[in-house]
């Protein structure tokens, strides 16, 4: 089976708790896997994290990543396995902090 990987996409997005997270987009790194008996085009797949990630504001990087997980199920019925990791670049000096799920379907 072959692995679609998205590794170190970046933007800007308001995500967090925090009052400033709340009104400065702040820069984040995505990296997602997926397995699939169907093809999963990777472009739209980036187009798609960045674009939900700016519509919905996600308050807690936990909740994106149920999110995601949930509704890449959803566009992609034969994904067996998923993994997204959301790292924020800017919350800390001297570190790179963020969340993880992996899924097995």
């Amino acid at each position: 089976m072959i692995t679609v990987l998205i590794e170190n996409l970046e933007f800007k997005t308001i995500i967090g708790m925090l009052e400033f997270e709340r009104t400065k987009a702040q820069k984040i790194k995505i990296d997602a896997k997926f397995q699939a008996h169907e093809f999963i085009d990777y472009a739209l797949v980036c187009e798609i994290i960045e674009n939900e990630f700016n519509k919905n504001k996600f308050v807690k990087v936990e909740d994106a990543l149920n999110y995601f997980c949930d509704f890449f199920k959803k566009k992609y019925p034969t994904i067996n396995y998923f993994s997204m990791k959301i790292i924020k670049k800017e919350i800390l000096q001297n570190a790179d902090v963020g969340a993880m799920i992996e899924e097995i379907f």
